[in-house]
């Protein structure tokens, strides 16, 4: 049945199915001047016991569905070069796989649905990357020693994902799992996390140690985003990212210098120390079984990775959100980081920006509001090119921070006019290829 639209009230009604779901929506859509809109939050559960186990079980069961599926896929291809689709494995396979082991019967269906289908995806992916000449990894067998291995995804229909509330606590309804209590942002109600005319589409639990996260996808529909065609001067902005700062940024009047918080500097002693506890603990390679020692201070350790990781993404969100509210246009340079840390004295100091990570949240967060993010090409010499007279200096080393332009004179901070010089760059490619005006 194809996809069809129904406008109620002002709500907006879908029905029947699509391959292209959002693609499709979005047709739809065109004619009321709206589009879909999809994003995410992140919740931390707190599961008792027995509902720690039957999430397990749910982890469990999609990797074993996902592994059998890529093992027989992989077979199949090596002994008549044919494809085993997503349809034939659910159909032929997967009941015979349910009646050889009988605790899948205890899965919730979309969960193995959903393992299936991300090895389907994971082949799609593989395969139009070396179309367009990029390195790309086949897809991998997952392992419950691993983070890959220790989530599943389920979707939604008929009310059996809720969020609900109950003695004036946060509680998430999972199917085959029932009521989770969950943890909600202070000051946050429901209603502010999914808004009315939001719906929820999927959930994805994740165990990260004796830790359970639930990320929670939702759709809802919006103005349709029109990207700007023109743009003040003083809302383009650019960035030059560093270690000693994280990043110098601002428009052509305004220069900010953003310290770098070094989070890997702030937790190697507790990590080093955590390591070492961990090494002398008892494990046996062979059969993977290690003492309870062993697992408390695996735990140990793998709390104080994940404190470093969040404090880092919360700085993140947060200057991004800074730099979005503040301009329409963000220029960068495409910075080759896997070159970068092949640089062993200063591996760690780049892995600990996370500038990928930051750029991506600037990104998302300014096509929202119908804003142009740029990467400039990463052979663009913004450090060694006077902004004033456009001399460029080739002597110029990483360990001088400031030079003197020897034509027109001027005394240059590094990264302040290499910030200077992506913008007048990207001003250049608004113009040229984007026909954005500029005012």
């Amino acid at each position: 049945m194809a996809l069809t639209l129904k406008v109620d009230n002002g709500e907006f009604i879908f029905s029947g199915r699509s391959m292209q779901i959002t693609k499709d929506k979005n047709a739809l859509l065109k004619d009321y001047n709206k589009q879909i809109y999809n994003y995410g939050i992140n919740l931390c559960m707190l599961p008792s016991g027995e509902e720690s186990i039957k999430i397990n079980q749910q982890i469990g069961n999609a990797r074993v569905v996902r592994n059998d599926y890529l093992s027989k896929r992989i077979e199949l291809y090596e002994k008549s070069k044919l494809t085993l689709s997503v349809s034939e494995y659910k159909k032929n396979i997967l009941p015979k796989l349910k009646e050889e082991k009988e605790f899948l019967k205890l899965s919730d269906k979309f969960a193995l649905e959903s393992a299936i289908e991300h090895v389907d995806i994971a082949y799609k992916n593989f395969f139009e990357n070396l179309k367009k000449g990029r390195k790309t990894g086949f897809p991998k067998f997952v392992s419950k020693y691993k983070p890959s291995g220790n989530k599943y995804t389920t979707k939604y229909t008929n009310g059996n994902i809720k969020l609900i509330m109950e003695d004036n606590l946060p509680y998430i309804q999972l199917p085959k799992v029932g009521k989770i209590r969950i943890v909600i942002p202070k000051g946050k109600t429901f209603n502010d996390l999914v808004p009315t005319g939001t719906k929820i589409t999927s959930a994805s639990i994740q165990k990260q140690g004796n830790n359970y996260t639930v990320s929670i996808q939702l759709e809802t529909v919006i103005d349709e985003i029109i990207p700007i065609n023109s743009v003040y001067r003083n809302n383009i902005y650019a960035m030059d990212m560093g270690i000693k700062s994280f990043g110098v940024y601002g428009n052509e009047d305004i220069t900010i210098n953003k310290e770098n918080p070094r989070w890997i500097k702030i937790h190697q002693k507790r990590i080093r120390r955590f390591q070492k506890s961990l090494s002398r603990k008892q494990y046996d390679f062979r059969t993977h079984m290690g003492s309870k020692n062993y697992y408390k201070a695996k735990r140990k350790l793998a709390k104080e990775h994940r404190k470093l990781r969040n404090q880092r993404k919360d700085f993140q969100h947060k200057l991004s959100r800074e730099i979005v509210n503040n301009c329409n246009v963000f220029i960068c340079e495409d910075l080759n980081i896997k070159g970068m840390v092949k640089n062993h004295k200063l591996a760690k100091e780049i892995s600990s920006c996370g500038w990928a990570q930051f750029l991506e949240f600037v990104k998302y967060k300014l096509q929202r509001i119908g804003g142009i993010f740029i990467k400039v090409d990463r052979f663009f010499a913004s450090s060694k090119l006077c902004y004033h007279c456009n001399y460029k200096n080739d002597n110029l080393t990483l360990k001088d921070r400031e030079w003197t332009c020897p034509v027109c004179g001027n005394h240059l901070d590094r990264d302040e006019n290499a910030k200077n010089n992506l913008i007048k760059e990207g001003i250049r490619i608004l113009e040229n290829e984007l026909n954005v005006a500029i005012i």
